[in-house]
């Protein structure tokens, strides 16, 4: 309980509130809730590969996350790969820094919601809906994705609609 208390502490400090896009919501979020980002977010340790573990998973999803690579640049920015797409290809491209914590991508802004102490276990999402556990190994251990599921449900998702990972 304390760790948990803890956490929310610690993302009520760092909220980072307002800005980005104009949510469209997709059933999984309330955007009347205000979402906030990591301000303390290091690219350095971030970068590298990470492992969908968990998501919302939208009808149709032409790209199923499975896993992405981060890559921190000078400027801040992150390549970001992602995928496999629904062409077998992943998607690769610049993620702009928008904020702390926040990335444009392909048209929407990423925004890294929670990362554990040992960056081993994350949350990003979109404010239209989209969210992902990310894991560095192919699994979570059980109090972490319970802190994953809280910081989700904070930020006004629907956390009885979160799904497994699909692989590929």
């Amino acid at each position: 309980m304390r760790r948990l208390i803890a956490l929310f502490g610690l993302v009520t400090l760092t909220a980072c509130l307002g800005g980005g896009e104009a949510p469209q919501p997709t059933g999984t979020r309330d955007a009347s809730v205000p979402m906030s980002s990591m301000a303390a977010f290091d690219p350095a340790r971030f970068s590298g590969r990470w492992n969908e573990v968990m998501a919302y998973l939208p009808a149709g999803a032409s790209c199923v996350l499975g896993g992405v690579t981060f890559t921190p640049q000078r400027s801040g920015d992150m390549t970001l790969t992602e995928g496999p797409c629904a062409d077998g290809a992943p998607r690769r491209g610049l993620a702009t820094r928008v904020g702390p914590g926040r990335f444009a991508f392909m048209g929407e802004t990423i925004w890294v919601l929670w990362i554990d102490q040992s960056y081993q276990t994350a949350v990003i999402a979109t404010p239209g809906g989209r969210a992902h556990i990310l894991s560095r190994s192919l699994s979570v251990p059980a109090d972490k994705a319970q802190a994953a599921k809280d910081i989700l449900a904070w930020n006004g998702f629907d956390v009885t609609t979160l799904a497994p990972a699909r692989r590929k």
